[in-house]
């Protein structure tokens, strides 16, 4: 479903994002077939689109038939994520937060209806959500997806809500529900707590942040995994945690001025 002012996307053009985003999943590349009932598309279908794809530089046919990533896809990622010199100022703080706290910290921006796990702080022995770079997470079932949903414009907002309403309709009651509770915390304490809903046994407290730059959407959170967590121990991390968003926005606010 898409926002109420936006035209209908094309099939083919979904088609399209939906043959890449199965692509760079994969851990090897992916023979047609396999790529073609993953996806519910005929053979002709999935060939047809992987074939105009390819001349875009999009996708590239390896030995032995399979499909991966091809330069002009990778250009991009890469570009992307050299903007993303947030991670350089972040990293050290989340390092010396999850120190403090004995809790893993997570930063994730908004991607379609889901989380980009991008960066993740740990000590030894800690257990966490998202253990690669790329990970996709729940946006409607995390206290990240919370935040970053708080942080957005009032119509983006409106257009991803009905969108995820659609998506899971039996659960969504239940999820609005969980949602309306983390704006009414965030809005009063600039941080909201979500536990047992991504997983019965994950816990976690999450924040948003705007970047000073340019208005880019992300969330921070620290999330407890395996064991009960007392919400007084979670909300015992919303001082620390906005604190250190305190800090990379300054030190991003520096940057500009530089």
């Amino acid at each position: 479903m898409t926002a109420p002012d936006a035209p209908p996307i094309p099939t083919a053009v979904q088609k399209s994002f939906q043959i890449l985003e199965a692509v760079a999943a994969a851990p090897r590349p992916l023979p047609g077939l396999v790529l073609a009932q993953q996806l519910g598309l005929t053979r002709s279908t999935l060939s047809r689109l992987a074939l105009s794809l390819a001349a875009l530089g999009y996708l590239e046919r390896v030995e032995g038939g399979g499909w991966q990533l091809g330069p002009a896809a990778l250009r991009l990622g890469l570009a992307r994520l050299a903007r993303l010199d947030l991670r350089g100022v972040a990293a050290p703080l989340m390092r010396a937060l999850s120190e403090a706290v004995g809790l893993p910290v997570d930063l994730a921006m908004p991607v379609g209806e889901e989380m980009l796990h991008f960066e993740l702080a740990q000590t030894p022995g800690q257990v966490v959500v998202a253990r690669e770079r790329g990970a996709r997470l729940p946006m409607a079932r995390t206290a990240l997806g919370h935040a970053a949903l708080f942080a957005m414009p009032e119509a983006r907002r409106a257009a991803l809500l009905q969108r995820l309403a659609a998506q899971e309709p039996a659960r969504w009651p239940a999820q609005q529900a969980a949602l309306a509770a983390s704006f009414a915390q965030l809005e009063a304490s600039g941080f909201c707590i979500v536990a047992g809903q991504l997983r019965a046994d994950v816990a976690a407290i999450g924040a948003p942040f705007i970047d000073p730059r340019d208005g880019a959407i992300y969330s921070f959170s620290c999330s407890a995994i395996g064991f009960a967590v007392e919400t007084a121990r979670l909300e015992a991390v919303g001082a620390p945690l906005l604190a250190m968003l305190a800090r990379v926005g300054a030190a991003l606010g520096a940057a500009k001025l530089s």
